[in-house]
Parts: structure tokens; C-alpha cells; sequence
């Protein structure tokens, strides 16, 4: 989500805590990491990546952490983006 006119990107910093658990569990969310047979937070993750957004995941826990920077070798499709993107769970995921 670049905003092309100042220049700048937005920046999603946080764990796997609440408000993202909420959004791992969806249906879409998991349809989509079952087709790529990744975890929901690596789509998650990936989604981030392809809209421009920064993300900066955080974890004390090794696996996680290695979880999170393995969602170089797949791209979510323009239908799957559409979907991630149309998705409307009734609950703020973010302050901005």
C-alpha cells in the first residue's frame, strides 16, 4: 500500500498475537495457505509483501521466526490477492 504520493509505505509491525490469529483462522486466509502448503501466517505475510507494505514480524519463538521469512518461493495469485483483499471480518487489524 505505497502511497506514490508522498513517497512513503505503510508499516505493520507485531507478532501472532490477537487481532492476527482472528484473520489466520479465516476461511480464505487458510483456503489459500492450504493451495500454496504454506501457513496462514506465511500467506499472511506474503499478502503484506505483494501490496507493498512493510511488514515486521515479531517472535521470540525460532520456528516462527523461520516461518515468517520462508514466503520467497510462492506468489499469491491476482484472484487469491482480490480475495485477501475483499475480506471484511468486522474487526480492526491495525491503528492506522
Amino acid at each position: 500500500m505505497l502511497n506514490k504520493n508522498y513517497g512513503c509505505a505503510l508499516i505493520d509491525g507485531g507478532g501472532r498475537g490477537t487481532g492476527i490469529k482472528t484473520l489466520s483462522e479465516h476461511e480464505t486466509i487458510t483456503s489459500i495457505a492450504q493451495a500454496h502448503n504454506k501457513s496462514a501466517y506465511q500467506v499472511i505475510l506474503r499478502w503484506h509483501l505483494q501490496c507493498g507494505t512493510i511488514a515486521i514480524p515479531g517472535s521470540s519463538n525460532a520456528a516462527h521466526i523461520a516461518e515468517d521469512y520462508d514466503i520467497f518461493d510462492f506468489e499469491l495469485t491476482p484472484d487469491e490477492m482480490q480475495r485477501i483483499n475483499a475480506l471484511e471480518c468486522n474487526h480492526r487489524f491495525a491503528s492506522y
